[in-house]
């Protein structure tokens, strides 16, 4: 009998043992998991694209999120077409400006944005160009394409309040915008 009560103790003990072992070892899968999102959120990049018109027009691209942004890839649309850099725009617009007075930032896949980042796509000063370019904004489209340190990934069209997670961003070169 004596045998008996030892043997049904060691089981109890056995069995309470395993019970709190594996609790353990949810809790720490749980809290890993925890761990590995609040590190993702720590370095979430959100990536805002506008018009500016201070003393002329700028297109630019923010980054207000929480970390880099990888730039995957751009384009620039004219109606939904791409083009290769800003007088292949313009031409598509019918627009032919002189130029002068304008800026351009190199944007393209590989780059990053930093976290507060701002960058002016292109700036021209107030001139009949600028305005001519103003008044045909509703054609010209910019596509963002960009990834977190660990590899999650948005895009973010012109006119869309707020990016959309996406599985990859596909940099396709008969599209790209090579300014």
């Amino acid at each position: 009998m004596k045998d008996r009560i030892e043997n049904l103790t060691s089981r109890i003990v056995s069995g309470s043992a395993t019970i709190i072992a594996i609790a353990a070892l949810a809790t720490a899968l749980y809290q890993a998991r925890l761990s590995r999102e609040q590190a993702k959120a720590s370095v979430w990049p959100y990536l805002v694209q506008g018009n500016s018109s201070n003393n002329g027009y700028s297109r630019i691209v923010q980054n207000v999120g929480l970390g880099p942004a990888i730039i995957r890839g751009f384009e620039v649309l004219v109606d939904g077409k791409p083009t290769r850099n800003w007088a292949d725009a313009a031409a598509k617009l019918g627009i032919h400006p002189s130029w002068r007075g304008t800026r351009s930032t190199t944007f393209r896949a590989g780059l990053v944005v930093p976290t507060g980042g701002l960058i002016e796509l292109l700036n021209l000063p107030d001139t009949a160009d600028e305005r001519m370019i103003r008044g045909s904004m509703d054609h010209l489209q910019t596509w963002i394409c960009f990834c977190s340190l660990y590899g999650e990934c948005w895009e973010n069209q012109s006119g869309d309040y707020e990016p959309k997670r996406v599985k990859a961003c596909v940099d396709d070169p008969a599209r790209r915008f090579m300014q």
